[in-house]
């Protein structure tokens, strides 16, 4: 299985001398982040659709096989609960124009409280008008996504339910589709101001995470989306992913820097 690690996004003040040179203006991030990593998840699409302009800068920014993932904006998921969001949908699908072809996934992150029986026919209506080009994952954090009647339909329309690691959910992990995307988010107990450094030791769920994508057979890939509250650091926690499961350890400027440091 062709595993893919990156970060759910990169724009952090806290990576600032710790991830990116310190010297590094923000302007220069993502250019660096795709230096190092081959994927992100573009967050900041939850919060407002981006414009072609800033898109544009994506792309150029980004090296040609460097692939991004976006979560759909929350004005669809969320506030209108995926009803009646055809002119959003087109809004939100005009302004990636620029990284078409760098786009893999498009994530359906679903509200709580918005259960399978409420979400599917819209969902069947939503996915009668987007386009064959992506992959569009489902992150139902309802209890009822997990039930024997939710996961039938979805492996039965190759829909794939979102493997994550967040607070209050008990997802089982189910295979519902021919490749898979996991989000390691973890809680909200780590502040935005201690991020860029490892301040929660989570080794062994990252072991488990680990085992658990190395048992899965015949599925071609899989993206791995890891968040600053898993750990502190999301780079850190990626790294140590990527070692748990026999890949190489990425090395950036500070980090070598540090390494150098300590001889």
């Amino acid at each position: 299985m062709n595993i893919k690690i990156g970060c759910t996004g990169w724009s952090y003040q806290g990576w600032s001398g710790t991830f990116y040179p310190r010297n590094l203006k923000s302007q220069d991030w993502l250019r660096y982040y795709s230096q190092i990593f081959e994927i992100t998840e573009i967050n900041s699409t939850f919060y407002k659709i981006p414009s072609q302009e800033i898109v544009r800068r994506w792309n150029a920014d980004t090296p040609r096989h460097f692939r991004f993932t976006a979560k759909f904006p929350s004005l669809i998921t969320h506030e209108k609960r995926l009803e009646n969001v055809n002119s959003e949908v087109f809004s939100f699908l005009s302004s990636l124009i620029p990284i078409h072809e760098k786009v893999s996934a498009l994530v359906l992150q679903l509200p709580p409280s918005l259960s399978f029986d409420e979400a599917k026919p819209r969902l069947e209506e939503l996915f009668d008008i987007l386009p064959d080009d992506f992959l569009y994952p489902i992150e139902g954090r309802h209890e009822s996504w997990f039930s024997d009647d939710a996961l039938s339909y979805l492996k039965q329309n190759k829909h794939c339910l979102v493997w994550n690691d967040v607070a209050g959910i008990n997802n089982p992990f189910p295979v519902t589709a021919n490749y898979l995307y996991v989000r390691l988010i973890g809680d909200r107990s780590i502040p935005d101001s201690e991020f860029g450094k490892v301040t929660k030791d989570r080794k062994e769920k990252i072991t488990d995470w680990a085992k658990k994508l190395e048992s899965i057979q015949d599925i071609p890939v899989a993206m791995v989306m890891t968040n600053n509250h898993f750990e502190g650091f999301g780079p850190a926690t990626a790294n140590s992913l990527r070692m748990q499961l026999g890949m190489s350890e990425l090395i950036w400027e500070e980090k070598r820097q540090k390494t150098l440091g300590n001889f």
